[in-house]
């Protein structure tokens, strides 16, 4: 699944909670709540989800470039190289060189957060995609437009179930995303779900498939608020744990269900058919749309 590396999470925050081995986590109202507002922050950032003003895909000897002259609200990618008066990117030999007036050039892949701010209050985030980079254009103007929060399922402790792992050799699995790209998951295992009374068995994924670096899973949903109650594409549970080392059995807290992020902006890949369904309404974590 091609999901960036989100300014998600606002990124550290999330990704700091999400790190945690779920088994470990010793409060799961408290992971809840705090999940809730890093998503929150993801979503509404200087570099979230609703400030994403344009993203362009530069494939490895090209570049891209912002055209001097127009207004911040207004302002695209342009494939190119641009000239002296533009904001320029080029990905080259692993880098990405940002450079322009009164910018110091700078390899956004080792900037911090891969980020550079930008006149006008815009920045620049670089991730790589695949062989290709992704160059990612914020406008935090942009959020008071369109942000109209976020809205999740009451929190409800039966969500917080125990479910077994059984690990099984990393096998590539193409799949088709939601932009018409086609990209590569790894089926990593399966996890047995006990839910009201019965066990559904969904496929775990990582996006590597090496395992002496996977370090958690990806469970992929759609139920019965598909379409409904929750984002139609499907929703997604993490759980982490020690690197190579994946327990037998897992405390996994649906309250921590998120949509895909094509739920909140066209620019994401998210996959089609990587989902499971299982027919019970998942009435956790969070709903769709935004703001209902």
């Amino acid at each position: 699944m091609r999901l960036p590396s989100p300014s998600i999470r606002t990124r550290l925050a999330l990704a700091l909670l999400l790190a945690l081995p779920l088994a470990a986590q010793a409060d799961p109202r408290k992971d809840y709540d705090e999940f809730r507002a890093g998503l929150t922050q993801q979503a509404s950032g200087a570099t979230g989800m609703y400030a994403i003003q344009d993203v362009r895909v530069i494939a490895a000897g090209a570049g891209a470039h912002l055209p001097a002259g127009a207004p911040a609200a207004a302002l695209r990618w342009a494939d190119g190289a641009g000239g002296a008066k533009d904001v320029r990117l080029r990905f080259r030999d692993g880098a990405a060189m940002l450079e322009g007036p009164g910018l110091k050039p700078v390899d956004l892949l080792k900037a911090p957060d891969h980020t550079q701010a930008l006149a006008g209050g815009l920045s620049v985030r670089a991730t790589v995609y695949d062989d290709a980079l992704k160059a990612w254009l914020y406008n935090p103007a942009r959020v008071g437009q369109t942000f109209k929060g976020l809205s999740f399922f009451p929190y409800d402790p039966k969500g917080v179930v125990q479910a077994r792992f059984a690990r099984r050799p990393a096998k590539a699995v193409s799949h088709l995303d939601s932009r018409n790209h086609t990209g590569t998951m790894y089926w990593i295992g399966d996890v047995a779900l006990p839910l009201q009374g019965k066990t559904y068995t969904l496929r775990a994924f990582n996006k590597s498939g090496d395992w002496s670096g996977i370090d958690h899973l990806l469970l992929f949903f759609t139920d019965k608020t598909s379409k409904k109650t929750s984002y139609g594409g499907g929703r997604v549970l993490e759980a982490h744990f020690p690197a190579g080392q994946p327990p037998q059995t897992l405390s996994l807290n649906l309250n921590m269900l998120y949509s895909f992020l094509c739920a909140h902006s066209d620019y994401y890949n998210c996959p089609v058919n990587l989902t499971t369904y299982v027919p019970v309404a998942l009435e956790f974590g969070e709903k769709y749309p935004p703001g209902g």
